[in-house]
Formats: structure tokens, sequence, C-alpha cells
């Protein structure tokens, strides 16, 4: 009976371990599942180990690829791990494509050819009303561009002239580039289908003949822009990536998109005018930023680009800065302050 015993014991064993070298132990549950790798996430979150949020967050992707709240918080979680910020994009372009079903932000490069002088870019010049234009824009299209320029400038001198072009899907653009006078000039705005822009005089000499550009038959302008387009599914895991997007380009730097982010603020902000971090979901209140330090960031991001106009144009939309002048010589510098006062908001 004790040798029964002892064999029955002994076969019991090796049972045991061979099944222990058999089974992988990842083919053990996870105790955890989706939703308690999202809680400890955010938990290590609030407790600032960004390291450890990180890996919970991935975790959760590992078991639901679909998962939106997963992406956002690797995605924040990211922002404070340097060695992460070329991968953060990836994690917060995931979260918007699983909750709007698309990526609004598309960008466009394009040149366009002046056919006529205001077919494509439109004169807003006080000093150009229609009773002027008119006759010179009969005569436009077969007089060559240095009749043109010679006839505009000498009814507006060297005063640098206003301009717009349509662009219905522009929501994020810097500057616009002359390819005959190789002049790049920032944008000053962009309101609803229009971007406005003003433009110096330019005079260069080709072959011995002197052009005045910009205002020409045949220029060639060139820039790059941010589109958004919204699917009208967005969710607050929508709005919380477009945050993140807006302060990893910042915090990127000369390596950020800054395109892409100023594109993100201006997106947030024509999908929700009262944001708040996590509203609604289990992270609400672990970051407190609101739209105008969003769109602070974004000006800050234009700043940055030496973009002003456009940077100042981002404050005004928010009712900051109105009062400064572009013409004045401490514009950049009022500029800054204008920014800083949004930041610290």
């Amino acid at each position: 009976m004790k040798l029964i015993s002892a064999a029955i014991v002994a076969i019991l064993g090796s049972l045991v371990l061979l099944s222990g070298c058999a089974n992988d132990p990842t083919d053990i549950p996870d105790p955890y599942g989706v939703n308690g790798f999202l809680q400890l996430g955010w938990d290590a979150y609030a407790a600032a180990d960004y390291e450890q949020a990180l890996e919970y967050f991935k975790d959760a992707i590992d078991l639901d690829v679909s998962g939106i709240e997963a992406y956002v918080g690797a995605g924040w979680s990211a922002l404070f791990r340097e060695d992460y910020w070329r991968i953060a994009d990836n994690y917060f372009y995931m979260a918007i494509q699983h909750d709007a079903g698309t990526f609004p932000m598309l960008e466009v490069s394009e040149t366009l050819t002046q056919d006529t002088m205001w077919t494509v870019f439109q004169c807003l010049h006080t000093d150009l009303p229609p009773a002027v234009l008119d006759p010179i824009l009969a005569m436009t299209a077969d007089s060559g561009a240095q009749w043109v320029g010679d006839e505009i400038y000498a009814i507006v001198g060297s005063t640098p002239i206003p301009y717009r072009f349509s662009r219905t899907d522009a929501i994020s653009m810097f500057d616009v580039a002359n390819g005959f006078s190789v002049a790049s000039i920032d944008v000053d705005s962009i309101v609803g289908d229009w971007v406005y822009l003003t433009v110096p005089r330019s005079n260069i000499e080709v072959q011995g003949e002197f052009y005045d550009t910009w205002i020409n038959v045949d220029n060639q302008i060139s820039y790059a822009y941010r589109t958004f387009a919204a699917s009208g599914s967005e969710t607050q895991f929508t709005y919380d990536a477009l945050v993140g997007i807006v302060m990893l380009q910042d915090i990127r730097g000369d390596n950020g998109d800054r395109l892409l982010g100023t594109a993100a603020a201006r997106g947030l902000e024509s999908l929700n005018t009262n944001y708040q971090f996590g509203l609604g979901k289990r992270y609400a209140g672990l970051e407190s930023i609101d739209n105008v330090q969003i769109m602070g960031t974004a000006a800050a991001i234009g700043f940055s680009d030496q973009a002003f106009r456009f940077a100042w144009s981002l404050c005004t939309s928010l009712g900051y800065g109105g009062s400064l002048d572009p013409e004045d010589a401490t514009f950049v510098t009022d500029l800054m302050v204008v920014i800083e006062n949004m930041l610290n908001s």
C-alpha cells in the first residue's frame, strides 16, 4: 500500500511539473482586464508615474486594439516621456480615428498661378475702388506682368497691399511664398473661407526689366496648410486627443508639426467652446486646462515659427490682444505678453 501511495504521489508530482512546462504563462487569463488596466493607468497618471501609466495603457491596448480611452491615456502619458514623443502622435491619431471614424486634419501643399490680377488673389486696398479696378482688370490678361505692376503701383505707391484668396478647407496656414520674387509673406488670418495677407511691394530685375510682384499675371504662389473636417461623431475622447496634439507639437519645439498643432486648437474650438479635460470620463479633472490656454498654446506655436500675425489672430479669436497694432515697433513683444497672459489664465 505504501509503495502504491508513493507511486501515485510521484505520478501526480510529475504531472504538475509537466503541466507547468507545457503551458505558456501568457495563456493564463489576465486578472485585470481592459477596465482594470485603464484604472491602473489613470491611477498611475494621477500619481505622476507616467512611465508606469504608459505601460498600463499599452497593456489595455494589447487586450483591445480598438479601445479609444487607452489610446488617449497612452498619448497623454507619453507627453511626459521625451523618448515617446515620436509615437505619442500615433496614440492621439488612433484615438480620434476610432472615436470619430476619420482623422480630420490633413496637410495640403499647393501652388496657384494668377491668371489675372484678381482672379486668385483679391485686392482689398481701399485706394483701388471698383471704378479704378474694372478698367485695369479688363486689360490685365493680355497686358503683361510689367504693365500691371507699373499701373497699380502708380496708384498706391509702395504701400503694402492687403489681399485675400479663398481656401474653404484651410484652418492653419503660416505663410505664402511668391515663386517669382522668392518672397515669403506671413498670413494675417484665416476667417471663414478666406486667407488674408498683406504684401509689400517687391520690385525685382529680370534680364534688364523690372517687375512688381504679387499683383502680376502668371505669378506662382505656393503654401502649405492644414484642414479640419469634423465627422459629427466626435466625443470627449476626440476633444482630449486634440488637446494632446496641441500640447505635443508645442513641447516638441522645432521637431513638432506646428501647422498640425494650431489646426488641432482651432478644430477643438469649432467643436467645443467650453472644454474640460476628461469631462464625464473616469479621468476627469486630472488636468486643468481651458480653451483660452489651449489657444494660447497654439499662438505660442505660431509665435515660435515667427508667424506673428497668424499667432495674433489666434489670440484675437478669443478676445485677447485686440488693441495690438502689427505696425508698432513693439508688436512682437506686446504679442508675447498677450500669449503669456492666455497661458496663465
